[in-house]
């Protein structure tokens, strides 16, 4: 797989709520940060991914929505590696979202930080 592969099934996995998907693009030290749930080694991404899903569906009558997550504004940046990419995303049809910044290399995908986006009370 080639990078921009790599990026691809990464980013379609989560679109699609399959963790399994992601996964099979992730490198062998992949990590995922979350601000609520901390650093999230690859061993335990899917049952995340999971729960992550879980609260989702609470917003959505219980219901997984489908596509799972709608993209907008991904930015690549290959000119060094890791190759950065950064994304809006959210959960479609409801107001959670926030940003991703995801490195990748020609080993699959290295790691995933998001930010979550809130309204200030």
């Amino acid at each position: 797989m080639s990078v921009k592969d790599y990026i691809a099934t990464y980013l379609e996995g989560w679109r699609l709520g399959n963790p399994g998907y992601s996964l099979a693009a992730t490198a062998p030290g992949f990590y995922y940060s979350d601000p609520n749930t901390g650093k999230i080694l690859r061993d335990d991404f899917e049952d995340f991914m999971s729960a992550f899903k879980d609260d989702a569906a609470q917003l959505c009558s219980g219901k997984l929505p489908v596509p799972f997550l709608t993209y907008s504004n991904v930015v690549i940046d290959d000119s060094e590696t890791p190759v950065t990419i950064w994304c809006w995303w959210c959960v479609t049809g409801t107001e959670f979202q926030g940003a991703a910044l995801i490195k990748a290399d020609d080993t699959g995908i290295l790691s995933e930080q998001i930010a979550y986006f809130t309204h200030l009370p």
